[in-house]
């Protein structure tokens, strides 16, 4: 508790703190306690809330995949849970700031309007990476364009869709394994191979065929996520 900042004691004040060896991490992007103010409004009872009023309404689950622990590298998943869909953004493991611009970022190409119909919810864990996630509900000139929320503390289930496609990923990206080489064309084309996966739970269709559907072929190419054919798709290790 006292090395995240929660208490007042500092850390090397402890009895026995000079007994263990210590790591220290000095990276300015890090920020070790959010604002619980953002979570006034935003908490997932709130969001349950919202959902139940609105059945139609489209949700959006954020997460990060990582690799070895001293990685520089994560992948930010986003995940449409309606239609199994999901594609990634590679960013500064741990970095709020990385990950509050690249969804700034894809919003941009997308398109308000558009923003406001296919990223109507939001909804992210409390991990560090998503302590300036609230603020992607504004424009720059503080127009209101979508809704975030936050799951319970160290409960996956909060977002269990977004957690079960992480396991496709892991036939790319076994887990233990370095992220460091990736690259955004590799990130992009993996998810393009996993969303053209036709999926028995759809009717034999592939997420990615859903998602033209609904939103147009112009979304996709937006976020460069293209349809592979059947025949090739491939779940293999990068």
């Amino acid at each position: 508790m006292c090395y995240r900042g929660n208490l007042s004691v500092k850390p090397h004040e402890l009895r026995r703190y000079v007994v263990y060896k210590h790591d220290y991490i000095n990276d300015k992007d890090k920020i070790n306690l959010k604002d619980i103010r953002v979570l006034i409004g935003r908490s997932y009872k709130d969001y349950v809330f919202k959902i139940s009023r609105n059945k139609s309404i489209n949700i959006v689950q954020y997460d990060s995949v990582i690799g070895k622990t001293k990685d520089k590298k994560a992948i930010l998943t986003i995940a449409f849970p309606k239609y199994n869909f999901q594609f990634g953004i590679l960013i500064q493991k741990d970095s709020p700031y990385c990950v509050l611009s690249s969804i700034k970022r894809i919003f941009k190409l997308v398109g308000i309007e558009a923003v406001k119909q296919i990223f109507s919810i939001n909804l992210a864990d409390n991990g560090v990476e998503f302590s300036f996630f609230s603020q992607i509900e504004f424009t720059d000139i503080v127009e209101k364009i979508c809704s975030t929320y936050f799951t319970n503390p160290y409960r996956a289930t909060d977002k269990a869709s977004c957690e079960r496609n992480h396991e496709l990923i892991r036939y790319f990206l076994p887990k233990g394994e370095s992220l460091d080489f990736l690259t955004q064309e590799k990130v992009d084309e993996m998810f393009s191979n996993i969303n053209s996966y036709v999926r028995k739970s759809k009717n034999d269709a592939t997420p990615y065929d859903l998602i033209k559907r609904k939103f147009g072929i112009d979304f996709l190419n937006n976020i460069n996520i293209k349809r592979i054919p059947n025949k090739k798709v491939k779940l293999t290790q990068i």
